[in-house]
Formats: C-alpha cells, sequence, structure tokens
C-alpha cells in the first residue's frame, strides 16, 4: 500500500513576487542614466549659448546637427528610453498587467453598404460624398 504521504503532494510554495521598482531606480541611480541627464543638460546648456552667437559667424554644418540633435536629446526622448526598463520591471512584478484587445470596429449594421468604399456592394455610389459623381 501506498503511504498517505505519498498521495497527497504538499503544495508548492509560490515565490514572493519581486519588490515593486521605484523609478529613481531606473531614471537617476544608474551610471548611463547619469550619463545621459548630464549630456543632456550639456546639450541645451550649448544650443542656449550658440543662440548668442551670430547666426553669420556660425558653421552651417553644425548648426545642422545641433538642429538634429534636439531630439536625441529632448527630455522627452531621454526618459522614454531610459523608462523603458522601468516599465517592464513594473509588468514583471505584477503590479502592472497587459490585455489584449480587440480593434474598435462599428456594428456592421451601422454601416452603409453604398457608403463604404470598401464594401463590394457600393461599386462606385461612395463616390458620392466627394462629388466626384452627380445624380
Amino acid at each position: 500500500m501506498q503511504d498517505i504521504d505519498q498521495l497527497d503532494p504538499t503544495p508548492e510554495e509560490t515565490p514572493a513576487p519581486a519588490p515593486s521598482p521605484r523609478a529613481a531606480d531606473w531614471f537617476w541611480r544608474p551610471w548611463y542614466a547619469k550619463m545621459t541627464w548630464a549630456l543632456t543638460l550639456l546639450y541645451w546648456v550649448g544650443l542656449e549659448l550658440m543662440i548668442a552667437i551670430p547666426f553669420d559667424q556660425l558653421n552651417i554644418y553644425l548648426v545642422n546637427i545641433m538642429v538634429l540633435q534636439i531630439f536625441v536629446f529632448n527630455p522627452i526622448t531621454v526618459v522614454a528610453v531610459l523608462g523603458y526598463g522601468f516599465l517592464k520591471a513594473k509588468l514583471a512584478c505584477g503590479e502592472w498587467t497587459t490585455i489584449a484587445t480587440r480593434p474598435l470596429q462599428p456594428p456592421k449594421s451601422l454601416i452603409d453598404p453604398y457608403t463604404d468604399s470598401f464594401d463590394l456592394r457600393s461599386s462606385l455610389k461612395h463616390l458620392r460624398h466627394i462629388g466626384a459623381i452627380k445624380d
């Protein structure tokens, strides 16, 4: 005969969820975050100093490079890049969840087949709405 212990396995211990990450751990503490914020500050200070120089004395190539770097050193871009790891950690700890959704589509009963250009029943009648066909 089998022992009762063999028939009733002990419940497995579930691991404790990871602690919720703090934003400061992702935006301020890592060396790459400090370097990114320092470079962003230096870039914007340099850009402000360039405004004081008359335009005819500026190198046009330098100006073009500085304008393109506006997108790289934009604080919103920096937050988006540094925040990627933060969002992954938030999802991993289970505090936030993602859900699958379907794109919103109106019910088929509300779509008029004669005004829908993708409906085969409309033929060219849908062009009346843009004035291409007159009655």
